[in-house]
């Protein structure tokens, strides 16, 4: 790893199974190459947004409202508030063993890391915007804090008080019970016995409160496993898609947190989406793959061309991102040919307005890649 992903982890999580992060460094993929999208701001509504709809909900297969997911990332932040590299790879570490679902990337079952979050939860009121990038703060209701607090409360709440057992007529020939044995809880039959026999009880039905809990928890671990989506495989992790219910429109693919490719049918018509990273006109290595469609189309159709049309976000200079526009399609253009498209086949074609509003960044800074004829 060009990073050491274990180490970061194990600041938190000194057991930290080095096979569950590598799985999740694998799930990634590309996210990991661009060092803004290797990070996590929590200060950012729409990147906690992100982690919530497309880590928790879609990876984690969790179905809890989004007050308490929204509760569980903010109680991650607060744990690495001191932190100023917050790595994507730790934050769903941590998030993945709050909730019980190691195993979804093959580690063992198990609640201890929730003890943790659990504490920045209590402490969290307002996030601190620790990250740089803008000036909004997030604040998150420590809901799952709450939980914990009222579920180890439920035991001693509901204890009623101690009752006096009855005391049996005493017998010369029984010896007198062990204060350490269970059988004082029934037989009392001194004055120590009978304070002996109270207690019994009271430890007795904290023991089966106790159980009650844990039943409870055990099912509700049992469900989310049932509902758990199935892990991706490397090529789903590389862009996190998921498709839609058959609505009679092509699948809308996510936009990946930096460079990268979306293939999609337009019109019935394949066409291609690259996306950028900030200020760079390098095109991802994933047009290899995602072209094989697109010139399979044009091989069947020798009186098609391509229209590649550069796009770029509203923040910076007007001219500098006018130019930055055309470099990137330029430089789709000749990776294009050096995939054998024909140089005539492949047209630039400026766009009517190439800077993008109303949209993530991330969603502007593209190329599109598009049949005509």
């Amino acid at each position: 790893m060009a990073e050491d992903w274990l180490a970061d982890v194990r600041k938190y999580v000194a057991d930290a199974d080095e096979a569950v992060v590598s799985k999740i460094v694998a799930y990634l993929g590309i996210a990991l190459r661009n060092r803004d999208s290797s990070l996590v701001s929590f200060s950012d509504q729409k990147e906690t947004d992100r982690v919530r709809e497309n880590f928790l909900k879609k990876k984690l297969g969790l179905t809890d409202d989004d007050a308490t997911l929204d509760a569980a990332i903010a109680g991650v932040g607060e744990r690495m508030k001191e932190d100023r590299t917050k790595n994507r790879v730790t934050v769903y570490y941590l998030l993945a063993q709050h909730f019980g679902l190691l195993t979804l990337f093959g580690g063992a079952a198990g609640a201890a890391g929730a003890v943790g979050t659990a504490a920045g939860l209590a402490a969290v009121g307002g996030l601190d915007d620790d990250s740089g990038k803008d000036d909004d703060t997030t604040s998150a209701v420590p809901l799952a804090a709450a939980g914990l607090a009222g579920a180890s409360a439920i035991p001693a709440a509901a204890a009623p008080p101690p009752a006096d057992p009855p005391v049996p007529a005493p017998s010369v020939a029984a010896p007198a019970p062990s204060a350490a044995s269970p059988q004082t809880a029934y037989s009392g039959g001194d004055g120590e016995s009978e304070k002996s026999g109270g207690m019994g009880w009271l430890g007795w039905l904290l023991l089966l409160l106790a159980l009650a809990a844990l039943l409870f928890f055990g099912l509700r671990y049992c469900s989310k496993q049932d509902t758990a989506v199935a892990p991706a495989t490397d090529e789903t992790a590389i862009s996190e898609t998921v498709a839609p219910a058959d609505t009679g429109t092509a699948p809308v693919a996510a936009i990946p947190e930096g460079a990268g490719v979306v293939a999609a049918d337009r019109e019935g018509k394949p066409m291609l989406t690259v996306y950028f990273d900030t200020g760079k006109s390098e095109v991802s290595n994933d047009l290899t793959t995602a072209a094989s469609a697109v010139k399979a189309y044009l091989d069947s159709n020798p009186a098609t061309t391509l229209a590649v049309s550069g796009y770029n976000d509203p923040t910076g200079n007007a001219a500098a991102n006018a130019e930055l526009s055309k470099n990137r399609a330029q430089s789709v253009k000749a990776a294009l040919e050096k995939l054998g498209f024909a140089a005539d086949r492949v047209v630039l074609e400026k766009p009517a307005e190439a800077t993008t509003t109303g949209t993530d960044n991330s969603a502007a800074r593209r190329v599109e890649v598009t049949v005509k004829g």
